[in-house]
């Protein structure tokens, strides 16, 4: 086993342990590795930002996807994108950052493949950007790095309550 193969197989049994079984019912596991190694690649950590992994974009996905007011055609869009994407480059999750980028560049001139990364996009800025209580900007690393200044009061509950 070569040692790429070997930390991939390391994450599927690390990522199998954080997803609980419903999850990993309805979604393949390389959907979730897709997804954060795409995002790794489209917010790498810079001289100012953090990135991806550090404003936990993949914890904020996973929580947000799974409550029901989750836009259902994005969810679909994201999960199917994500196989499709894995489909059209077999060798992403064992290649060098180079060659991901590569991957992500080449996927992106298609429409569909765009309309993927838009979203992946989209969901990235969002979990950056968020409030921590959503699951990402954890420790508000990202508004620190921006030095935004928080709104008040900040949310004490992860969605509102019909009344």
């Amino acid at each position: 086993m070569k040692r790429r193969e070997f930390i991939v197989s390391t994450a599927l049994i690390s990522l199998s342990k954080t997803l609980n079984s419903k999850e990993l019912e309805q979604y393949d596991i390389n959907s979730w590795l897709i997804l954060e190694a795409v995002l790794e690649i489209l917010f790498p950590k810079t001289n100012t930002m953090p990135s991806s992994k550090e404003f936990l974009a993949i914890k904020y996905l996973k929580e947000v996807t799974s409550h029901n007011t989750f836009d259902k055609e994005d969810k679909k869009l994201l999960f199917q994108g994500s196989l499709d994407f894995y489909d059209a480059f077999p060798k992403f999750l064992v290649s060098n950052k180079k060659e991901k980028e590569d991957f992500v560049k080449r996927a992106n001139r298609s429409s569909y493949g765009q309309e993927w990364i838009n979203i992946l996009i989209y969901y990235g800025i969002e979990s950056m950007l968020s409030d921590p209580i959503y699951g990402g900007n954890k420790d508000e690393i990202a508004w620190k790095s921006l030095n935004h200044e928080t709104g008040k009061p900040q949310p004490k509950q992860k969605y509102a309550k019909v009344i």
